[in-house]
């Protein structure tokens, strides 16, 4: 599902200004939140970006939570992304001069906890075999390797298109598994993008507080009893049924029989 243009623009314009203004970075992540074609789609493989989810805030241990995460999968393999976002007016260098500034380093870090906790291999097997193991079907592609990705979102493109060194300084900090990209980088090209499903990670189930209909795939899927959806999302749900396409192996469609088992959740 896309969006329409002027909705598109409507999204570009408002992101920008608040781009331009000073805020908490929980301002910028709130955004995001409600207007998910802004997420990055780094590392993005072929099947797109697994169910259209995103969850915010998925936990790791006690002190580790990505701001945002989704899985993408090939016929081959999983890509697991983890997305950290600082502020848009976070620096990366020092005022004149090419030195790297403690708000870019800070967000380096980050990464680097995480790569260091995903070292530990009790740690990425909890996270693949418990943590997101209702999302990573189908059943037949759980034997797929999955790889975890790093994505590190930070400042303004002024502070550093104007300087190939800069550029390159920045670069030199990425890998075959970690992007670093700019706050400006997520307005663009939106109409490339679809909106997403944000969810929540609860013990024992996955929480779709999102209240559009964007794809059934998820219900089709997953279990449903390990789902709860919104009543704002049943109800859109409903009114598109002209646009579903799972059929059953019983009578009628996949969703007549799933949507029944997902749980509510209240927001």
């Amino acid at each position: 599902m896309r969006l329409e243009p002027d909705e598109l623009q409507k999204i570009r314009d408002e992101f920008t200004k608040l781009l331009d203004e000073s805020h908490p970075e929980q301002v910028y992540q709130r955004f995001m939140e409600e207007h998910t074609v802004l997420i990055p789609r780094e590392f993005v493989q072929n099947h797109g970006i697994h169910f259209d989810m995103v969850f915010r805030k998925i936990s790791l241990a006690r002190d580790y939570a990505p701001d945002f995460f989704y899985l993408s999968k090939s016929s081959a393999d999983w890509n697991l992304v983890l997305i950290e976002i600082e502020k848009p007016h976070s620096r990366y260098f020092k005022e004149h001069a090419n030195d790297l500034h403690p708000e870019f380093l800070t967000g380096l870090d980050q990464i680097a906890r995480w790569r260091a906790w995903f070292d530990n291999p009790a740690n990425i097997a909890g996270f693949i075999d418990g943590t997101i193991a209702p999302v990573r079907v189908p059943e037949a592609m759980k034997r797929n390797k999955c790889h975890i990705k790093y994505v590190l979102v930070h400042g303004r493109r002024a502070e550093f298109e104007g300087s190939e060194l800069r550029r390159s300084l920045i670069r030199a900090r990425e890998a075959d598994d970690f992007h670093i990209v700019s706050f400006d980088s997520l307005a663009e090209a939106l109409h490339t993008k679809s909106p997403l499903y944000l969810c929540l990670r609860k013990n024992e189930h996955v929480e779709i507080v999102s209240d559009k209909f964007i794809d059934e795939s998820v219900f089709a899927w997953m279990d449903p009893s390990q789902l709860k959806i919104v009543d704002e999302l049943r109800n859109d749900i409903l009114r598109n049924r002209g646009s579903w396409y799972h059929r059953s192996l019983k009578d009628g469609m996949m969703l007549d029989h799933a949507l029944p088992k997902v749980g509510r959740c209240v927001v």
